[in-house]
């Protein structure tokens, strides 16, 4: 019995310890699970029922540089169900379809997955709402997302892109700044079963969303709307692969309109990529053909190495540079530098380029830009190509100084161009003016500081060469604007296809800026592709004026004096050639003999002439004493090819056009000094005064300001 006591006893004992070792290893791991890991159990417990369903953000809106809006965000419905409580998947599938216009299979497809949640359609119309309400169907339901809308459809679409469904920018501003635009998401939770299928939540809560930032771009509603009504009905007229404008403001650098064809409406974007829409200002580069004669000109003028009124022999149109042969559209002889840019003479740009020398007019053309991207902050800008100058040889120096042989986007060259406009200052180009925070803050973003590429006295001379393309005898009459002065330069490049310029692919091109006295617009016109008719004078410089002069107007810029008084005694014509021009006594000559100022061939087969163009414009005759000696310097003339005797007109108070045509009428030649611009004020002094003069006068006239 002591023995039986004992061992029952030990056994209690023993089972006693073992259950409680068993509690307090229950105990432990009840704290470990309870306490210690509470926390991340429950996390994977809810990643196993809980299925959160992310809600686009609310994204800022996107405004002209008046405030108008180019895209916002708006609530609208999206419609969710729940499958099995359909009837007859079936049945309901084809109504929905029916209603919303979708793909029947695929909508039965989805909805025959028995699950207890799906997505019907998002983001869809008030109409469309109605129709399915109007369908009494159980388990369907309707929720509030943001959606995109772009007020404006098309207007500027290849410039602010668009964003999905996610509210994620694809492309474009929306793209570039999707940081600043995208808000914050939300987000709704639902169950799911132990399957993993979805659980249908009755009453889908509507969860608020963070609103992005506003941006606002540099750009001008209104003066896009001119730019893509001019370009849309010129890509339709010429039958053309793709249309590219850009508009810049030279006194900012900023981008008032920038626009191409084919573009896309940014509400509906499916069809986009496939109809070749893309903002080709930047991500297209063309070969810039007799556009770049303009830099070369412009490196020439700022090196010192060429003035206007030098003359350079064109060769009758035909040159040769090793094997190789450089043609001109019309044979030329011996022009100014003034008329181998309006006439667009690609030997005697040649020869400017020759003198300049290639590192240099490498250089200038970085300066301007060529070769580097502009950094204006838009996805898919191209650089566009510039071969390095050790691989130029005799004739790639040629060929880059009239255009071919390297490629440009129509973005930089209009900010080359702008330069010029600008006083000889590059301004970066801007299209983002500031970001306006949701705190009412407001961010500007930086900009690379301007840079001087040309002297502001080089940059006058320039332009005044420019301004010879768009009037008389200039490659783009088209271009001129009654009341405004144009400064600009055509170009016409023919298109590589396998290796090989292709005959009947050109690009078209104009770019210049208004008014050329005081620059408000500088304007890039490219017609890539046109059909027929392929001059960049005939087919994009009217579509130039068409833009440039709408705008003009609605920026309220005044016509300029000169314009206005050339007007006013305009008996016919589009005007004569201002500031260089005048400086050209070829065309004076030509003008005498009858010949048209438009005439290449005539105006090539007046001999050359010497005379100094220096005049004093301060009120004292610093050259009385070499005046006969000057007049006569030209030498004797053909028989009949001016008049015996000639009347000077008295030019006092007449404008430059008023002048050049009153010593046409009379056949006197003119005289100017290049270093003030005549288009700038009015006659003040003239050598010798009015009256009879014996045949070949030369009559010198000084411009200034009446006192």
């Amino acid at each position: 019995m002591i023995m039986a006591g004992r061992w029952t006893r030990i056994r209690l004992v023993t089972c006693g310890v073992v259950f409680g070792g068993l509690f307090l290893g229950v105990a432990k791991r009840a704290y470990n699970l309870q306490v210690l890991e509470a926390e991340h159990l429950r996390t994977m417990a809810e990643e196993q029922y809980l299925r959160e369903i992310e809600l686009p953000p609310r994204r800022g809106r996107i405004l002209d540089r008046n405030g108008a809006e180019l895209a916002s965000t708006a609530d609208v419905d999206s419609i969710y169900c729940n499958p099995r409580r359909f009837v007859n998947v079936g049945e309901a599938a084809r109504r929905l379809a029916a209603v919303l216009g979708l793909d029947r299979r695929e909508l039965e497809k989805k909805l025959s997955q028995k699950r207890f949640f799906a997505w019907v359609k998002r983001k869809v119309t008030p109409d469309e709402v109605t129709a399915v309400k109007s369908l009494n169907l159980p388990g369907v339901a309707f929720t509030r997302e943001p959606r995109r809308f772009y007020p404006n459809r098309t207007l500027a679409a290849t410039v602010m892109g668009h964003a999905g469904s996610d509210g994620r920018g694809l492309d474009g501003v929306e793209m570039a700044l999707d940081r600043y635009l995208h808000g914050s998401s939300s987000s709704v939770q639902g169950v799911r079963d132990a399957l993993g299928r979805d659980l249908f939540v009755e009453g889908m809560s509507d969860a608020p969303n963070g609103v992005g930032d506003d941006v606002v771009l540099t750009i001008d509603r209104y003066l896009t709307f001119v730019t893509e009504r001019s370009v849309t009905a010129a890509a339709a007229r010429h039958r053309a692969k793709a249309v590219i404008a850009i508009m810049m403001d030279p006194r900012s650098g900023e981008v008032l309109a920038m626009t191409s064809v084919p573009t896309y409406n940014p509400n509906d974007p499916g069809g986009a990529a496939l109809e070749g829409a893309r903002n080709r200002a930047i991500t297209d580069a063309f070969e810039p053909g007799s556009t770049m004669k303009t830099f070369t000109v412009a490196a020439a003028l700022e090196a010192g190495v060429v003035r206007a009124d030098d003359r350079f022999d064109c060769m009758m149109g035909r040159m040769m540079v090793g094997k190789y042969a450089i043609h001109d559209t019309h044979p030329y002889g011996v022009m100014t530098v003034a008329e181998i840019f309006s006439h667009s003479s690609n030997i005697g740009v040649t020869k400017i380029a020759r003198r300049l020398g290639r590192e240099q007019l490498a250089e200038a053309l970085a300066n301007f830009g060529f070769g580097l991207p502009t950094q204006i902050g838009l996805p898919g800008e191209r650089a566009g190509i510039i071969r390095p100058v050790a691989k130029w040889g005799d004739i790639g120096f040629a060929n880059v100084a009239f255009g071919q042989g390297l490629t440009v986007t129509p973005l930089q060259m209009v900010s080359a161009v702008n330069a010029i406009a600008g006083g000889g200052v590059y301004r970066q180009p801007r299209i983002v003016a500031r970001i306006v925070r949701r705190d009412g803050t407001v961010e500007v973003p930086e900009a690379r500081a301007d840079r001087r590429v040309m002297s502001e006295r080089a940059a006058r001379v320039m332009t005044g060469i420019m301004r010879g393309v768009t009037e008389t005898g200039g490659t783009a009459r088209q271009a001129a604007i009654d009341g405004y002065p144009v400064a600009g330069k055509t170009g016409t490049a023919q298109k590589v296809s396998n290796g090989r310029y292709d005959p009947d692919k050109w690009v078209s091109s104009f770019v210049g800026f208004a008014p050329a006295d005081d620059p408000r617009i500088a304007l890039m016109v490219i017609v890539d592709e046109p059909q027929g008719e392929h001059r960049g004078g005939a087919v994009a410089a009217p579509i130039f004026k068409e833009i440039a002069e709408q705008s003009l107007r609605y920026l309220h810029v005044p016509p300029s004096n000169e314009a206005v008084a050339g007007k006013a005694g305009n008996t016919g014509g589009k005007g004569t050639p201002a500031a260089v021009v005048a400086t050209d006594l070829r065309s004076a000559a030509a003008a005498v003999s009858g010949a048209d100022p438009g005439d290449h061939e005539a105006a090539a087969e007046v001999p050359p002439t010497d005379v100094p163009l220096e005049v004093s414009l301060n009120g004292e005759d610093d050259l009385d004493g070499e005046w006969d000696a000057v007049a006569g310097a030209e030498g004797p003339r053909a028989e009949g090819s001016v008049p015996a005797s000639v009347v000077i007109p008295n030019f006092a108070g007449m404008s430059l056009a008023e002048a050049i045509r009153a010593a046409r009428r009379n056949g006197v030649e003119l005289a100017f000094d290049e270093m003030v611009s005549p288009a700038s004020g009015v006659a003040i002094k003239q050598k010798p005064g009015p009256g009879l003069a014996t045949r070949g006068a030369l009559c010198r006239v000084a411009f200034g300001h009446r006192e």
